[in-house]
């Protein structure tokens, strides 16, 4: 006997002593549905269980770079320094890069010039200055009567940042100390800043349009602010104003 039937029994005895109906069988099944246990349901046909495809995994990538705080650069050569910058990877723009943009020029000598960060071409070639800006910036240092192998060309952060944003602070600070140790090898007795990105991070100044043509000084060293080759490309009209403000350096050192 299973459930059904003690049910319906139980309830003809009832109904023998108090006059009520009982139910039949297939209403009651009806209507206790889900209530009835599973172990007295018939249990259901079994059905086709569809294959899922799943997608392959895609390939792991490849670990990023840990960051890693600098050693002191306070007394590395020019080789050390240059090797240390090539291994650093102390901010997150050293696994994207593809070359450290370190610096080049005469390693000693009376002027620098400092830009913001390296773009596509100077991350494809390791050299900072070589796109279009790059080719600028050679015809300015031309017409002060330098050889560009005569002076000495570096940025605030030595890699790339992605689809050439300016720095952040985070990596202004993790770079600056290598910008700032190639200052004291180069000893410079004047420094040219293009743009407002240098300016910012190593002067600590914002407001390149009322700062440009203006002496500044860094640790003893003759600095002016001008304007960024990449601007000059998209505004030719403030090729004057640069010109004056390279001018006033020419005749500090000489060249008037």
């Amino acid at each position: 006997m299973d459930i059904f039937d003690e049910i319906i029994r139980c309830m003809k005895e009832e109904a023998s002593s108090s006059g009520n109906v009982f139910v039949r069988r297939k209403d009651l099944a009806e209507f206790m549905g889900e209530q009835i246990p599973a172990a007295v349901r018939p249990a259901p046909a079994p059905q086709a269980v569809p294959r899922i495809e799943l997608p392959e995994e895609p390939p792991a990538a490849p670990p990023a770079m840990m960051r890693k705080a600098l050693p002191d650069l306070s007394n590395m050569n020019w080789q050390e320094l240059h090797q240390c910058a090539l291994q650093c990877a102390a901010c997150p723009l050293a696994p994207t890069r593809t070359n450290v943009v370190f610096g080049c020029g005469a390693e000693q000598t009376e002027l620098m010039f400092i830009g913001e960060g390296p773009g596509a071409d100077e991350d494809a070639q390791g050299i900072p200055f070589v796109g279009r800006a790059g080719e600028l910036l050679t015809k300015m240092i031309k017409a002060m009567k330098y050889d560009r192998s005569e002076v000495y060309i570096a940025n605030i952060v030595k890699c790339r940042p992605p689809e050439n944003r300016n720095p952040s602070d985070d990596e202004a600070a993790a770079c600056i100390p290598f910008l700032k140790r190639q200052i004291e090898l180069v000893q410079p007795k004047a420094i040219v800043l293009l743009g407002a990105v240098p300016v910012k991070y190593l002067m600590g100044k914002t407001g390149i349009t009322r700062l440009r043509g203006n002496w500044m000084e860094y640790e003893g060293i003759k600095v002016m602010p001008t304007y960024h080759p990449a601007y000059l490309l998209r505004n030719p009209a403030a090729k004057a104003d640069v010109w004056k403000d390279l001018q006033q350096v020419m005749a500090y050192l000489g060249k008037l």
